[in-house]
């Protein structure tokens, strides 16, 4: 029986791999070895994934010396570290053999006998094939020699798990505190809903897939989950950790900005001790049913050099991995090699369908098995009414916080108008039933406002946390200012409501939104007369991409109206992608489309020949090793640079900002300020998708892949055959791209009071662009299809197939969410091309369930 051999080298090296080959010719036909190196990974292949899995199943492991090998840290870092922990384990045999003369006797690898004789460098013998002969006998002696020690039998000591207090406790945690009259403390199980996700139905289909998220626990796999904040990604994550426990496998989370090193296991041994009490490291490791879970994985702790190594790390020890991020890092993922094999979803907003699903399980509460059926509906549609009036107005976004939010308000506030509610507002009424929940006094409450405002802004100045003796130290200096109160009867009672907790002995707020909005709380109050509190907010709006102060910059929104917070964001929105015009998506701006369809059938000639990006790829990853990361000297050149991450991450916000304050304050802004902030939005998108349709390689490779596929799948296709293939797929990226930003834009900065503002917008600059914007906003703001306002857009884009496409697009995810009355469908289905029965256009009564 053959024993598998894994062989290493550097790229640099190539010729000598050659070479090997061909001297291991006689061992393989007498199958006395079945060598493997990276040249077998397939096109679209994960290919860190097929490393590590062929290094664990090997009995001798090779790795060809040179200086290029040594200088390698993804070599010696990963590779060269478990072959020795195999070797030491009895598992495998390692053997080095010595390319090139290199100081390889200083390494780790000097303890081991190499090949040839005497450690001779093969460059360095007369005869090459003489010096090889030497090789394959040395390894016939080992062949010969080496039996691995049998694995050991895994006793599963840690069966039943026991999870530790502290994580049955966070696994139920709400974050916020939510109040029902009929239940004492609300549970995240009592009110998770499983959001839905979209997706790509496959490489050749052109259709969007609507999934439930339960996929993450159903279905072992890798997976890149993408959201926007508070979407619900942390919540996602409990609940799978919930219910994998429950079907038998271990999982274990983590929070990647507590990540500070490549090597997963450190960080692993750290929360395995945290989150159960009864389970060793190494059993959890040789576990086959271990399952990673990683939240916000934009926010790694490790630097992009070391982002490749942990990856790789990850996917070599666990095969079941669900990652989270915000939705801009899904701009720049596609350019991640080592994410390729992982499948790429989007949280969506809670539609009709998961809104009605919240509502009966909040009704339900404490009565669960006693409500009437008759009652529960009645009361939900009732419920439900009020919740699509002012979801339908994007007051505030169909996010689950916020429909909570909202459910407690209709319940505490019956009689309150709220048709005036906005982000803050939610929150405003939070804080005053958090108040009510902690037994504070009415006449009390103002000076617990002001505690949390002066207390914030000492927070925001500490990183979020402070602790004993910095606790004294306010309430001393709060005293000297306003009228003294009692410290610890103030902390005690913000801690019982949950707007404060205490961790390792620190005081800090336990949700970040209400320590943002404490924090805006007290810069909009002082702006005007604290010159320390004006040079913060330039701090905040230069930093714009931080998540913590681009939300401190919404709620100020809500809390003052002053001219200058308009400016300084108006004045950041214009410096962002500023060497870009705004794409206009004209025919003659879309040339570079044809440019690119002009190379496919070079690239498929290519492809015949060899999968060239795989090959760039490992070059580029050993040119990384050598010579250090190049995005260190030239960030803006690569989208994943975090220069151009932070770039996007700020437009996103600047828009999101723009919108809040038309949608909160489009009853007293000026036209000309309206006007003013629309249009910087707008633009500012505009500025970014033309970086991003030009720049990004993400889309070519993506094609280069597509092909590669084609062949390997079906290598008798014709050239023509394939590159017809291949530029439909390349038309559909581009489509993808350009319709996602055009929907992001139009989400963000839209409102439906102010369409006549994006209206005049449009008129001043007609372009293909800003019709399909305005479409957009009227789409997504409007629950109902105006067939004049399509067809008007139609016309003007009917000489651009990329923007027509694009229209359809848009109209046809419209569908989703709202019904479409018969006579409305044969209009679209006549206009656009449109098919009126079929997966895409549904029937009324599938709207919901989409």
């Amino acid at each position: 029986m053959s024993k598998k051999a894994f062989i290493s080298y550097s790229h640099k090296d190539e010729s000598h791999i050659d070479l090997f080959n061909e001297h291991l010719a006689t061992l393989r036909r007498n199958r006395d070895i079945d060598a493997w190196h990276d040249r077998k990974i397939l096109p679209g292949q994960d290919w860190s994934k097929e490393i590590s899995d062929n290094l664990e199943q090997s009995e001798l492991i090779i790795f060809l010396i040179s200086s290029s090998f040594l200088s390698s840290d993804y070599c010696f870092g990963i590779e060269v570290k478990r072959a020795i922990e195999m070797h030491n384990a009895g598992k495998a045999q390692l053997i080095p053999i010595v390319i090139r003369a290199c100081d390889w006797k200083a390494s780790e690898l000097s303890s081991f006998q190499a090949l040839p004789k005497d450690a001779k460098p093969i460059t360095s013998w007369d005869n090459l094939d003489e010096a090889w002969l030497d090789v394959v006998s040395g390894i016939k002696s080992h062949l010969a020699n080496f039996k691995p020690t049998p694995a050991a039998p895994v006793k599963c000591e840690f069966e039943p798990l026991q999870l530790s207090d502290p994580a049955q406790v966070w696994l139920e945690d709400t974050e916020v505190v939510l109040t029902h009259r009929r239940t004492n403390k609300i549970k995240l199980s009592d009110v998770y809903i499983s959001p839905d996700m979209e997706t790509e139905a496959g490489k050749e289909s052109k259709n969007i897939e609507i999934n439930s998220s339960d996929m993450v626990i159903n279905n072992p796999n890798r997976f890149l989950i993408c959201g926007e904040e508070q979407q619900g990604k942390s919540s996602l994550l409990k609940h799978a950790f919930t219910a994998l426990l429950t079907r038998g496998s271990i999982p274990v989370y983590l929070n990647a900005k507590d990540i500070k090193q490549a090597d997963i296991r450190k960080s692993l041994a750290t929360v395995l001790k945290k989150q159960y009490s009864n389970i060793e490291f190494e059993n959890f490791m040789l576990s086959p049913n271990k399952v990673l879970l990683i939240d916000d994985f934009d926010k790694l702790g490790v630097n992009q050099k070391y982002r490749s190594n942990f990856l790789f790390s990850i996917n070599k020890e666990f095969k079941h991995i669900v990652l989270t991020c915000h939705s801009s890092f899904g701009y720049v993922s596609p350019e991640i090699q080592e994410l390729n094999g992982y499948e790429r979803h989007e949280l969506l907003g809670f539609g009709h369908l998961k809104r009605s699903e919240l509502v009966e399980k909040w009704i339900s509460l404490g009565i669960e098995e006693s409500i009437d059926e008759c009652s529960l509906y009645e009361q939900c549609d009732e419920i439900k009414a009020k919740l699509d009036a002012i979801l339908r107005k994007n007051i505030v976004p169909s996010k689950p916080i916020y429909i909570l939010m909202l459910l407690q308000m209709f319940e505490a506030y019956a009689q309150q108008n709220l048709e005036l509610s906005s982000h803050g507002h939610c929150y405003q009424q939070l804080i005053y039933q958090a108040f009510d929940h902690a037994k504070i006094p009415k006449k009390e409450i103002d000076k617990y406002l002001n505690v949390l405002s002066e207390l914030s802004w000492v927070l925001y100045k500490n990183s979020g946390v402070m602790n004993q003796e910095q606790v004294d130290e306010f309430f001393t200096e709060y005293g000297n200012t306003y009228l003294p109160v009692n410290g610890s009867d103030v902390i005690r009672k913000l801690k019982s409501s949950s707007i404060l907790m205490e961790e390792d002995f620190k005081i800090q707020f336990k949700y970040p939104y209400l320590f943002y909005f404490f924090t805006a709380k007290k810069i909009s109050e002082s702006f005007s007369k604290n010159q320390d509190i004006k040079d913060e907010v330039k701090n905040l709006v230069a930093n714009l991409h931080r998540e913590d102060y681009a939300n401190i910059l919404v709620f100020v929104t809500h809390h003052t109206k002053e001219a200058w917070v308009l400016e300084e964001i108006q004045n950041a929105l214009e410096l962002l992608f500023i060497d870009q015009k705004p794409a206009t998506l004209s025919n003659d701006q879309l040339v570079f489309m044809d440019e690119f369809l002009t190379q496919i059938p070079d690239l498929v000639m290519e492809q015949r020949v060899i999968s060239e990006e795989r090959v760039n790829h490992d070059k580029n990853l050993d040119d990384i090793d050598r010579h250090g990361d190049p995005f260190d000297k030239d960030a803006e050149e690569s989208l994943e640079s975090a220069d151009v991450l932070a770039n996007i991450n700020k437009a996103f916000k600047g828009m999101e900002i723009s919108g809040q304050i038309i949608r909160n304050r489009h009853a007293t802004l000026t036209r000309e300020a309206m006007l003013g902030l629309a249009s910087n939005g707008a633009f500012t998108g505009l500025r970014f998708l033309e970086f991003f349709i030009h720049m990004s390689e993400a889309t070519k490779a993506e094609v280069i892949k597509y092909i590669e596929y084609k062949l390997k799948e079906h290598p008798s296709l014709s050239n023509e055959k394939v590159q017809s293939y291949a530029k439909d797929m390349f038309l559909l990226l581009t489509y993808a791209v350009i319709n996602g930003v055009i929907r992001k834009i139009a989400s963000s900065i839209g409102s439906k009071e102010a369409g006549e503002i994006y209206a005049s917008i449009q008129k001043m600059h007609p372009t293909p662009a800003l019709a399909l914007l305005n479409q957009a906003i009227e789409l997504h703001f409007n629950s109902d299809f105006n067939i004049r306002s399509i067809t008007k857009t139609a016309d003007f884009v009917k000489n651009n197939a990329v923007c027509t496409r694009i229209l359809k697009e848009m109209v046809i995810q419209h569908t989703y969410m709202f019904p479409i009355e018969y006579k409305e469908k044969q209009k679209l289905a006549e206009l656009l091309k449109i098919p009126v029965q079929g997966q895409r256009v549904m029937d009324t009564k599938k709207i919901g369930k989409a």
